[in-house]
Order: C-alpha cells, then sequence, then structure tokens
C-alpha cells in the first residue's frame, strides 16, 4: 500500500515551513513577500513534494518537542 500526502500546504512543493503551524506560499516565484499559510491550507495549485513532506513532520515533531522541555529523541530513533 503506497500512502500518498494529504493535498495540504506541508506537503506541497511551493510552501517553506517556517513555524510549527505556518509557513509562506512560495508558488509565485519574486515575491517580495510570500503569503502566509497554515499547514493545514490547501489550493489549486498544490503539488507533491514527496520526501519533503516527512523531513516537514519530523522538523514539526522535534520543534514540539523541544518546547516541551523533552530529550532530543523521538519514539522514530529521529535524533533533533
Amino acid at each position: 500500500m503506497i500512502h500518498l500526502p494529504k493535498k495540504i500546504c506541508l506537503s506541497c512543493r511551493n510552501f517553506s515551513l517556517q513555524e510549527t503551524t505556518t509557513g509562506l506560499c512560495k508558488v509565485v516565484k519574486g515575491l517580495a513577500t510570500y503569503p502566509v499559510k497554515a499547514i493545514e491550507e490547501s489550493c489549486d495549485q498544490w503539488r507533491d513534494c514527496g520526501q519533503q513532506y516527512f523531513i516537514r513532520t519530523g522538523w514539526i515533531k522535534g520543534r514540539l518537542a523541544r518546547e516541551k522541555g523533552l530529550d532530543g529523541t523521538l519514539g522514530t530513533g529521529i535524533i533533533t
């Protein structure tokens, strides 16, 4: 069974993750300031970012663990 990411900003190649809940939409290249999007938002110009989706979710989990004062390792074996 193949896992397909939801068509949300977090799994879009045009999305640049900045915080655990938001990022910048870079679908229109060259803007002076990019629009801020929540990770669960979506649009018609969604493009699959593949493995980057899993890297982003790992970053969010590690960041939240650090904010909660947990050590740098997660149950997945990822060291943050």
